[in-house]
C-alpha cells in the first residue's frame, strides 16, 4: 500500500492502489471473440417508446453472447434505460424482434428471470426499494421459492443465501435486519448489486453500477461483471464513464438520439471516438 506520496507522481494504476489500499491488476486486453457461440439476446430492428410515448429507440440490431461484456455508452437520455428495460422484459418493443435464450420475448420479466438474467437499475431509491422493507427480505424478493401454493418464506434459508451472496460479492453489504429505504443511496446500490452479482447468472443488464461508490467499491463492482463474464454470462454495462467503459467492455454499443451508431471495440477506438458517435458525428450505423 502506497502511503503519503505526491499524486502528481503517480500513475492512474498506482494511484488507484493507494486509493484501494492493495494492489490491483490489469484487467485482460486480449480476449477472443465470443461472436461464434449462440447468442443470448438478439434485438432486431427494436422500436421502444418512452415513458411520453416519444421514440426511445429506434431500429436498434444488437447481440450479447456468452461470456463477453458490452458497455453502453451515449449522451443521457439517448434510449439507454429502455435498452435495458427491454432486454429485461420491463417493457414491451413497439416494433421489432427481442428473444433471450432463442425465445421471442415480449415484455415479460417473469420470463427474463427464469432465463437466468439479473439486473442492476438505473434509479435503484425508485425502482428497487420497497419502503418498509429490510435488507433481508429484498434479498430474499430475489431469490424466494417459486411453486407454492401459500405465501411463506423459509427465512432460515433466506438468511443463509443472503449472506453468501455477501461473502461472494464483498461489497460491504448494510446488515441484513435494516431497512432499505432509511440507508443511504450508496449504501442502497451495494445491496442491489450484492443480490445481482452475488451468484452467477446467465445474463446480467446493469445501469450505471458504480453510481455512488467509493473508488474500492466501484473496482469490486467491476471486478463483479467481469467475474460473470468470465463465468460464461453475457453482461451489458450502460455508464457515463468512457475510461471505465474502454477498461472493463469488449465490445462497446454507442447509442445517439435512440438510435445506435457504432459498435467498436476498446483496442481500436479510444475516448474521441466514441464521443464523435454519442453526439452524431462519424455516424456507423
Amino acid at each position: 500500500m502506497l502511503r503519503d506520496a505526491d499524486p502528481a507522481g503517480l500513475s492512474d494504476a498506482e494511484l488507484v492502489e493507494a486509493m484501494v489500499g492493495r494492489a490491483v491488476p490489469p484487467l485482460p486486453q486480449d480476449r477472443k471473440s465470443q461472436e461464434t457461440a449462440a447468442a443470448v439476446v438478439e434485438l432486431r430492428g427494436v422500436h421502444v417508446a418512452g415513458d411520453r410515448g416519444h421514440a426511445a429507440l429506434r431500429q436498434v440490431d444488437l447481440d450479447l453472447y456468452p461470456g463477453e461484456l458490452v458497455g453502453v455508452a451515449g449522451v443521457a437520455g439517448s434510449g439507454q434505460r429502455e435498452l435495458c428495460e427491454v432486454i429485461l422484459g420491463l417493457r414491451k418493443a413497439a416494433a421489432g424482434t427481442v428473444r433471450l435464450a432463442g425465445k421471442a420475448l415480449h415484455g415479460q420479466p417473469r420470463q427474463a428471470i427464469a432465463a437466468g438474467a439479473v439486473g442492476v437499475p438505473e434509479d435503484p431509491i425508485t425502482d428497487a426499494v420497497v419502503p418498509g422493507l429490510t435488507v433481508l427480505e429484498h434479498l430474499a424478493l430475489a431469490g424466494a421459492p417459486r411453486g407454492r401454493r401459500r405465501i411463506g418464506v423459509d427465512w432460515r434459508s433466506a438468511a443463509a443465501a443472503a449472506d453468501r451472496r455477501d461473502a461472494t460479492a464483498r461489497l460491504r453489504m448494510a446488515p441484513r435486519h435494516r431497512v432499505l429505504g432509511e440507508l443511504s443511496g450508496g449504501n442502497i446500490q451495494r445491496v442491489v448489486l450484492t443480490r445481482a452479482l452475488g451468484e452467477p447468472a446467465a445474463l446480467v443488464v446493469a445501469a450505471y453500477p458504480s453510481r455512488g461508490l467509493d473508488i474500492a467499491t466501484t473496482r469490486r463492482t467491476q471486478e463483479l461483471l467481469i467475474e460473470q463474464r468470465d463465468a460464461g454470462a453475457a453482461v451489458l454495462v450502460v455508464s457515463e464513464d468512457l475510461d471505465e467503459l474502454l477498461s472493463i467492455s469488449d465490445r462497446i454499443a454507442v447509442l445517439h438520439d435512440g438510435h445506435l451508431a457504432g459498435v467498436v471495440r476498446p483496442a481500436e477506438t479510444d475516448r474521441y471516438a466514441i464521443g464523435q458517435l454519442m453526439v452524431g458525428g462519424g455516424w456507423a450505423a
